[in-house]
């Protein structure tokens, strides 16, 4: 009996799409939800990927009104979404300008069919007018840039998606070590492979040279700049999620990039230090673990750049660049109606974090894009903080901290001079700098009405010396209120057949 061939075809592409059931209810993380969601995920009451250790977009949670989360019935069949909103806000634009008021403009859509989400994010802010570090034309009245534009196709165990979005990688929502959506959104091809007690992923992004101004080399080298990493967590139970994460800035004058960096299950580290293929390393080590109850959480990430193996030449003798971020997190510790956390918190960066030699800052291999840094914003400084916020019921929560930190005068663009004559070669040649340092005290509180607005209020105390790092100023007392109201509408839903 012969079997003809497009029914073949036709049972294949039945089973494959029998697995590829893995829809999500999802919308962009940059979202007037933000704040809500951030205020959820430390609680641990929702998630953006199976390990924890990812989070590319906002879910629903099972805490604040259901009605502002992306409702699950709809968004787990196939549809098209579009949601607009508008914010406008009164208070400090930014540190350095006198302007106190600002707005925004955002614009979501997003379809899904089957196994198929397409997501495209329009965003106009005022603030890029004050960005030095702006792609575009900032003396224009309006700029805007499209956020996140990407298709990705699911199945059961994990996803394959090409373009653009915001994402932090590690154990917080908002921040990353590694990588982080501290830098403008950039196009790349992701995959994800997933099961009950491991989860990995892999990217890799080409930032080609743009001739016009290539403000990602200190010298306007003609090179192009190519970025990979690669993530493996694994869950034991509830109770424990361990994970590693590889990441290689790298550059080459031509249009094809090393195959050894786009190898997603070679060892970049061994590659790297093997001199197999030049490029920025940073290797960084996450977790989240619960200690004897699951109200309480430790969770960290430890980040460590151009670390040393032996001391054999000058440039290994360089001081080791690394950053860590941790908290202690405790759920619901009072006997308080409402969710609620108390938190502390540390953050540390080293003062050369995410920067190389000279020469190579001349050849592009800065752990940055577009003048930004690809892990946390700056480098260079400590915080530590105290903390507590609480979820409402319904229709408001609030947030307070307290906290101390210090900057130093060095940033992701500073030169090392290692090439400047009576300075040793691979070696950074450090300034004297005075130290920031400043006491803050935080509060900020939002009420929203269902998924139409919401208001935020947020008032700040700083107690800063050698304020700008200039040194011998005493402590300056700057307050700060602002407050923010966001008008959105996430009834634009069609079903699709």
């Amino acid at each position: 009996m012969s079997i003809k061939p497009e029914k073949i075809i036709y049972v294949c592409f039945m089973i494959v799409f029998a697995a590829l059931t893995n829809s999500v209810s999802a919308v962009q993380l940059h979202n007037w939800r933000e704040p809500l969601f951030l205020i959820a995920a430390e609680m641990e009451r929702t998630e953006s990927s199976p390990s924890g250790m990812f989070w590319d977009d906002i879910r629903t949670a099972d805490i604040f009104d259901r009605t502002i989360w992306p409702e699950k019935e709809i968004l787990d069949s196939n549809y098209f979404f579009l949601e607009p909103s508008a914010t406008g806000a009164f208070g400090p634009v930014a540190e350095d300008k006198d302007d106190d008021f600002y707005w925004k403009i955002g614009m979501l859509n997003q379809i899904r069919y089957r196994n198929l989400l397409i997501r495209q994010t329009l965003d106009v802010d005022k603030r890029y007018q004050y960005d030095s570090l702006y792609p575009a034309h900032r003396e224009r009245d309006v700029r805007g840039r499209i956020g996140e534009a990407f298709l990705q196709v699911d199945w059961k165990y994990g996803f394959f998606r090409l373009g653009r979005l915001n994402r932090n990688w590690g154990p917080f929502a908002d921040r990353s070590l590694v990588l982080s959506s501290n830098p403008y959104s950039y196009d790349a091809l992701e995959w994800q492979l997933h099961s009950s007690l491991f989860e990995f992923r892999h990217l890799f992004a080409p930032f080609h040279y743009e001739r016009r101004n290539h403000r990602d080399t200190d010298d306007n080298s003609n090179v192009n700049r190519f970025f990979t990493a690669h993530s493996l967590n694994l869950m034991l139970g509830k109770w424990v999620t361990l994970g590693i994460t590889e990441s290689v800035l790298f550059t080459r004058k031509s249009d094809f990039p090393d195959l050894q960096y786009i190898n997603p299950f070679s060892i970049y580290t061994v590659v790297n230090t093997n001199q197999e293929g030049k490029g920025n390393l940073m290797l960084s080590f996450q977790w989240n673990i619960h200690p004897l109850t699951e109200d309480i959480s430790f969770r960290g990430q430890v980040a460590f750049d151009d670390f040393q193996v032996d001391d054999e030449v000058a440039s290994d003798k360089e001081p080791t660049h690394w950053g860590l971020d941790m908290g202690l997190f405790w759920r619901n510790p009072f006997s308080i109606t409402f969710p609620h956390l108390l938190k502390a918190q540390y953050n540390y960066r080293s003062p050369w974090l995410y920067t190389v030699t000279d020469n190579n800052a001349n050849n592009g291999e800065r752990y940055i894009y577009w003048g930004k840094s690809l892990g946390f914003q700056q480098n260079d400084g400590d915080r530590v903080s105290g903390g507590f916020s609480i979820a409402g019921d319904n229709y408001w929560a609030a947030e307070v901290e307290l906290a101390f930190c210090r900057e130093g005068g060095r940033d992701v663009l500073t030169r090392w001079n290692d090439n400047e004559t009576g300075n040793t070669r691979g070696l950074p040649s450090d300034s004297s700098y005075t130290t920031q340092k400043a006491f803050e005290f935080n509060l900020k509180s939002i009420v929203y009405f269902k998924d139409y607005a919401d208001l935020a209020l947020k008032g700040s105390s700083m107690w800063v010396k050698n304020r700008d790092n200039i040194k011998g100023s005493d402590f300056e007392f700057i307050p700060s209120i602002q407050a923010e109201l966001s008008i959105h509408f996430s009834d634009f839903k069609l079903r699709l057949p």
